[in-house]
């Protein structure tokens, strides 16, 4: 998906990508987090390609117990888990992702 015709800027730097969207009230959308474990070698190709997942609004390169972080704004929690499932964990070197969910206060 072409993030422009959405509305939105895709911003791409080495190892850390962001989406310039407007930043919605939190009833008014669900924010989820991604952890991200990849094949050695793959961090750069993964978060490259998380570029291509519409609610993915920033991503992240880590050093430490998991590879990548990925910031995923939807109108709900499904849609999160739909593009986590359906989307983030088919790119090629996946190897296990861990979806944690954003509390609203």
């Amino acid at each position: 998906r072409n993030p422009s015709r959405r509305g939105s800027t895709l911003v791409v730097r080495a190892g850390t990508l962001k989406r310039d969207v407007p930043q919605p009230s939190s009833s008014d959308m669900a924010v989820g987090y991604v952890l991200i474990d990849v094949d050695p070698g793959s961090e750069q190709r993964v978060h490259a390609a998380l570029a291509n997942v519409a609610c993915v609004v920033d991503a992240t390169v880590l050093f430490g117990d998991h590879d990548l972080i990925a910031k995923l704004v939807a109108p709900d929690l499904g849609d999160i888990a739909k593009a986590v499932v359906n989307e983030v964990r088919s790119i090629p070197g996946v190897k296990q992702t861990k979806t944690l969910a954003g509390a609203d206060l």
